[in-house]
C-alpha cells in the first residue's frame, strides 16, 4: 500500500527537511516553499493532510489556507498551520474551519506531532458515524474514556472504574459476536498512537482469551487489562512520547517511569479490578529479573501480566510509528519467539502464536503496510 500524501508548505528549507523526516514512516511528503506552488498541487494532487507556514513565498500561508476550502480536490482535508504568533485573524480562521489546528512555528517536534495526531485523529473519528452500530459503539465507548483519562496530565487524579469496565465489556462483545475485526479495521485510520495500541492490546487480550476458553467475567479483566495497561503515559512529556526517532539513555529513564504512574492512577481510582492494576505495573516485567520498574521475575509475575506483556509487544510491534515502520505480523510473531524464556512465558507465546496464526486474528490488528520508497 503507498504512503499517503501529505502537503508541507514552508519557507524555511531546515523546517521542511525536519517534518519530512518527521512523518517519513506514515506520509509521502511533498515539501514546497512558494503558495502559488502549493496552490497548484493543492488542485492537482490529493492529500491526507496539510502542514501550512504563515510565512511562504509569493503567497501568505493564510491565504491558501483560505484557498485550500474552496477547493475541489481538497477541501474536507485537515489543516495545521504553522504561524509566528496566534494572532485574532487566525483564531477565527480556526473557529471557522479554514484551518483544524494552530501551532507556534517554534514548537519542538514531540508537542507538534501531539497537536497533528489530535487533528487528523478527530477526522478519522467522523467517519465512525457510518460504521455499524456495534463497531461505533466500541470506538466511541473507548475513545471517551481514554480521553477522560489521557485529558490530565499528573498520576493523582482519579478515573472512573465503571468506565474503564464499560470499554471492556463493549470490546468482550465485539470478541463474543465476531464484530471485533471490524473495530480493528476501523481503529487503523486513527492518528493517535497510544489510543490505537490501548484499544489494540484490549481487543488482542480478549480474542485471546476467548479463544482459550477463559470464561466472560476474566475475559473483561483482561479487556480492561488491556486498555489501561499505558495509563500512565498521560504523564510523559510530548518530546519524550512523540520523538521521530531513539530515545536516547535520559529519555529512556523517563519513559520507564510510565509504568509505576499507571499503577498510581488505577490504584487512587475506585472500581479497578487488583488484576488490572497488576498489568499496568507489571507488563514490562521480564521473566529473567531485567525489566522494570520493580525487576520481577519469574513467578513474581503474575499470569495475566505475563499475557498482557506478550500482547503488548505483538501490538507494538506491528504498529506504525513516529520512529519505526510496523513489521509484518508474521514477522513480529517470529520476533516474540526470539522474546520466549528470557523475557515472555514460552508456553504462553506458543499458544499466543497458534492463535493469531491459525485465526488470521494477527492481520487485523496490524495496519496495512505501507510502501518504503516513494
Amino acid at each position: 500500500m503507498q504512503r499517503p500524501k501529505i502537503l508541507v508548505a514552508c519557507q524555511d528549507r531546515s523546517s521542511r527537511l525536519r517534518l519530512a523526516e518527521t512523518f517519513r514512516f506514515r506520509y509521502q511528503t511533498v515539501a514546497v516553499e512558494d503558495g502559488w506552488l502549493a496552490l497548484h498541487l493543492v488542485n492537482t494532487t490529493a492529500f491526507e493532510a496539510m502542514v501550512i507556514a504563515e510565512r511562504l513565498d509569493s503567497l501568505s500561508g493564510l491565504d491558501v489556507a483560505y484557498s485550500v476550502r474552496q477547493s475541489q480536490r481538497n477541501a474536507t482535508v485537515p489543516i495545521m498551520l504553522v504561524a509566528r504568533a496566534i494572532t485574532p485573524r487566525i483564531r477565527e480562521m480556526v473557529e471557522h474551519g479554514v484551518v483544524d489546528r494552530c501551532v507556534d512555528e517554534t514548537a519542538e517536534t514531540g508537542a507538534f506531532l501531539f497537536e497533528f495526531n489530535s487533528m487528523c485523529g478527530a477526522y478519522a473519528e467522523r467517519a465512525w458515524k457510518d460504521l455499524d452500530a456495534d463497531v461505533n459503539r466500541v470506538l466511541k465507548s473507548a475513545r471517551g474514556a481514554y480521553s477522560s483519562v489521557f485529558d490530565f496530565d499528573t498520576p493523582d487524579v482519579p478515573l472512573d472504574g465503571a468506565v474503564l469496565k464499560a470499554v471492556a465489556d463493549e470490546v468482550v462483545g465485539a470478541v463474543r459476536n465476531g464484530r471485533i475485526t471490524a473495530v480493528m479495521q476501523a481503529l487503523q485510520t486513527h492518528d493517535d498512537y497510544t489510543f490505537v495500541h490501548s484499544l489494540s492490546v484490549s481487543a488482542v487480550l480478549a480474542f485471546f482469551g476467548n479463544q482459550i476458553g477463559i470464561r466472560e467475567g476474566d475475559l473483561c479483566v483482561m479487556a480492561q487489562a488491556g486498555f489501561a495497561h499505558d495509563f500512565g503515559k498521560r504523564v510523559m512529556p510530548h518530546a519524550v512520547l512523540y520523538k521521530p526517532g531513539p530515545l536516547d539513555t535520559a529519555q529512556m529513564v523517563v519513559i520507564r517511569r510510565h509504568a509505576a504512574a499507571a499503577g498510581q492512577i488505577l490504584r487512587c481510582s475506585r472500581g479497578i479490578p487488583a488484576e488490572v492494576i497488576n498489568v499496568a505495573e507489571r507488563h514490562h516485567e521480564h521473566l529473567d529479573g531485567t525489566g522494570y520498574p520493580n525487576g520481577l521475575a519469574g513467578t513474581q509475575i503474575d499470569d495475566l501480566s505475563l499475557v498482557a506483556a506478550i500482547g503488548d509487544v505483538f501490538s507494538a510491534l506491528v504498529d506504525n510509528r513516529c520512529y519505526k515502520p510496523g513489521y509484518a505480523p508474521e514477522e513480529a510473531i517470529r520476533m516474540l519467539g526470539d522474546m520466549a524464556g528470557p523475557h515472555l512465558e514460552p508456553n504462553l507465546v506458543k499458544k499466543f502464536a497458534e492463535v493469531m496464526h491459525d485465526t488470521g486474528f494477527a492481520s487485523w490488528v496490524a495496519p496495512p503496510r505501507l510502501a518504503s520508497g516513494d
